[in-house]
């Protein structure tokens, strides 16, 4: 089923986020580890957070997580109709099981049910040619966490 609704804008693309959206294309959640202190840092930029070191790898991260906040999001700002189709949108911050707190949207989860302290996992999807973004959902009871 296809909608006639323009598409959702996109990221900005940088040389220093490409990495980030082309692993989130492949289905791998990747984010910046500093080689120096061993901190994961989110969002994507040129020194480590927590000691300002540059070298940093894209390392492949664990994809759980705990949700530290929660809002939900019954309209579309800005005029952006593509993002109609996913009303509401539930938008988290989310406590990253290897340290690092990102913003994400969760799905397969109904408003009402979302909690501070629920257990997410990561699903990356699709939104162009060259990217991907992850989600969240979650976490299903079957799931092993890595160690």
């Amino acid at each position: 089923m296809t909608n006639n609704l323009p598409p959702k804008p996109l990221p900005a693309i940088t040389d220093q986020t490409r990495p980030f959206w082309a692993a989130a294309k492949q289905g791998r959640f990747v984010l910046q580890k500093c080689s120096d202190c061993g901190t994961f840092n989110f969002h994507p930029k040129p020194w480590c957070i927590e000691c300002g070191s540059r070298p940093l790898a894209w390392t492949a991260a664990r994809p759980h997580g705990t949700v530290y906040s929660h809002t939900v999001s019954y309209s579309v700002a800005m005029n952006y109709p593509g993002w109609e189709v996913d009303l509401p949108l539930v938008l988290c911050l989310i406590d990253l099981d290897d340290g690092a707190r990102m913003y994400a949207q969760v799905t397969d989860c109904q408003p009402d049910d979302i909690r501070i302290g629920m257990r997410v996992e990561v699903h990356c999807e699709d939104i162009s040619a060259e990217a991907g973004i992850p989600k969240f959902r979650p976490l299903r009871t079957h799931s092993t966490e890595r160690i």
